[in-house]
């Protein structure tokens, strides 16, 4: 039909993709592109870093200007050193956009078993997906709006040191956050039945805040 775009969305091509036999869609929500002014704090420390890999990579390129008579190829080490830290100041000054560059590629999901997150890429997708059972302590941040992020630990373990650690999975910024939540509650509670049934146990289920 002309003056219709009947192409398929693949972001939702690939959450189907993802889905085990019997496996529903309990919610799912694009990751809202915006800037804010928090994610602007690094400037604090990227734009001196900046500044300063600048000036001491130009200073160095004129000390070999005025050794390439001598040193030909060892005056220009200097300056080729700075180039990485240059790079690194641009790579800070431009993470508060990334998620702006982003925009319409990231979808969340929550299924009854999982909970995803699919990144489309220019050549490749990127897929995360936390089981259920792996689901701890949700904290959610939301906003005035309604938007807002989800904070899931997914596993506690210890590190080299043998100190605690908890690595966690973001899953926003997206509408309705709290629609988000308790559906991610609902099957990380029904997880934690499921595997303890009967037994009791000092750990609880989940707790979100």
């Amino acid at each position: 039909m002309p003056g219709y775009d009947l192409a398929p969305d693949p972001l939702n091509l690939a959450l189907s993709r993802e889905l085990r036999e019997g496996e529903r869609v309990l919610w799912q929500g694009r990751q809202i592109a915006r800037l804010s002014l928090k994610s602007f704090a690094i400037y604090g420390f990227a734009i001196p870093w900046t500044v300063f890999a600048l000036m001491w990579t130009a200073g160095a390129s004129a000390g070999a200007m005025a050794m390439q008579d001598e040193w030909p190829v060892l005056s220009w080490a200097f300056p080729l050193f700075g180039l990485p830290f240059i790079l690194i100041g641009f790579g800070m000054l431009a993470m508060p956009f990334a998620l702006w560059w982003r925009r319409g590629r990231v979808l969340f999901a929550v299924t009854n078993e999982q909970v995803l997150e699919i990144i489309l890429g220019r050549k490749s997708l990127n897929i995360q997906s936390v089981p259920a059972e792996r689901i701890g302590h949700v904290r959610r941040e939301e906003f005035r709006d309604g938007t807002g992020t989800l904070k899931l630990s997914v596993k506690i373990g210890r590190d080299s040191d043998g100190d605690p650690k908890t690595e966690h999975f973001l899953l926003g910024e997206v509408a309705d956050v709290l629609t988000a939540q308790d559906k991610v509650s609902e099957i990380g509670n029904a997880s934690f039945y499921r595997r303890r049934p009967y037994a009791p146990t000092e750990e609880g289920p989940l707790l979100s805040s």
